[in-house]
């Protein structure tokens, strides 16, 4: 895995103990208002603190990766939610794209603006975020995985150098929805492709990284909304363009990726509760049939509005009563240490 390598040679730390808290957030397109509503709630359950002063790492992909780079700068949640209220419908306005056959059907150009106005990341750059956060991507011209990290490990020495937008754009460049993000002579898509519920991301980077032992990790995770891609049984089942994507070939890629991020987000919520038993907390919801028709990853009109912002504000009001989350509420991470960048340790 390039950027930041996930086979540490030197600078291994000591093991470590303690309770030791992770924020996973899950990729869904606009679907991720319904996250950043639990966000915002959380935080005015807790006066208005950052929430990001509650966990000892943040991860997130996609729209999960922009809400946890916002939270690792401690951007108010509310004021995210706010933002894609007031821009979602900008963000996700179609193009001609003839059918998407010779370019991506949404411009990055009204994401891009909006992450880089002054209010959120600006011209501000990874290493300048005061809480620890891993955010993947893929690098196509490698084909390579990619993970962006703050510089909590001394072997991290470049990606602090990244500009926040950047990240978020690399992270979020859904195929057949955005074009590639390019940056750094490489051209990146959506690390929803492999990671899209990124807890185990986390996992791997508590006990690899943090010197951490399982048993000390806890997590609270949050999805976009269910959505399962499943099989219409009436449909013919020869797996070809009509079967996948219907009238429209722009159709198939997208259905591809839609199945991908569910199966994915299933699996690792299988496999994280596995390894952390009662010590994992996953919020999210199941829509039923008549609501489900009016979310998707690319639909943020009026309806999906109502649908995601209600949905999140009844998981949030179950969620400030149960005594796990308050747990998770009520923890004090210890100092974050970054070895390079804005926020670096003095040298002694």
């Amino acid at each position: 895995m390039t950027t930041s390598s996930l086979n540490p040679l030197e600078n291994v730390q000591e093991p470590r103990s303690g309770r030791f808290q992770i924020l996973a957030l899950s990729g869904g397109g606009y679907r991720g208002l319904y996250t950043a509503k639990i966000l915002a709630d959380l935080e005015a359950e807790m006066g208005g603190t950052p929430i990001g002063r509650r966990f000892d790492l943040v991860t997130g992909t996609s729209i999960g990766g922009i809400l946890a780079l916002a939270i690792a700068m401690e951007i108010p949640a509310q004021r995210m939610v706010d933002l894609f209220v007031e821009h979602g419908e900008e963000i996700f306005k179609k193009r001609r794209s003839f059918w998407g056959v010779w370019r991506a059907p949404y411009s990055p150009v009204p994401l891009n603006r909006l992450l880089a106005d002054k209010d959120v990341f600006g011209e501000q750059l990874l290493g300048q975020c005061q809480h620890p956060v891993i955010v993947p991507s893929i690098n196509y011209s490698t084909g390579m995985p990619v993970v962006f990290k703050t510089p909590h490990h001394p072997d991290f020495k470049r990606d602090h150098l990244h500009r926040l937008v950047d990240v978020g754009m690399a992270t979020s460049a859904a195929p057949a929805y955005f074009p590639r993000h390019c940056f750094g002579n490489s051209q990146y898509v959506d690390g929803g492709l492999f990671a899209n519920a990124p807890g185990l991301l986390g996992v791997h980077e508590a006990q690899t990284f943090f010197a951490r032992d399982v048993k000390d990790v806890w997590m609270l995770s949050i999805g976009t909304l269910s959505s399962r891609f499943t099989v219409d049984p009436r449909a013919n089942r020869r797996g070809g363009t009509m079967d996948w994507g219907g009238l429209s070939p722009a159709e198939t890629p997208k259905r591809l990726f839609g199945l991908a991020i569910s199966v994915q987000e299933s699996l690792t919520d299988f496999i994280v509760k596995h390894m952390l038993g009662e010590h994992y907390v996953h919020l999210d919801d199941e829509l039923t049939d008549k609501r489900a028709g009016a979310v998707a990853l690319d639909k943020a009109n009026a309806a999906a509005r109502e649908v995601l912002l209600g949905s999140g504000a009844e998981r949030s009001k179950a969620a400030i009563s149960n005594s796990k989350i308050q747990q998770f509420l009520s923890h004090a991470p210890a100092r974050a240490i970054f070895h390079y960048g804005a926020n670096a340790a003095p040298k002694v």
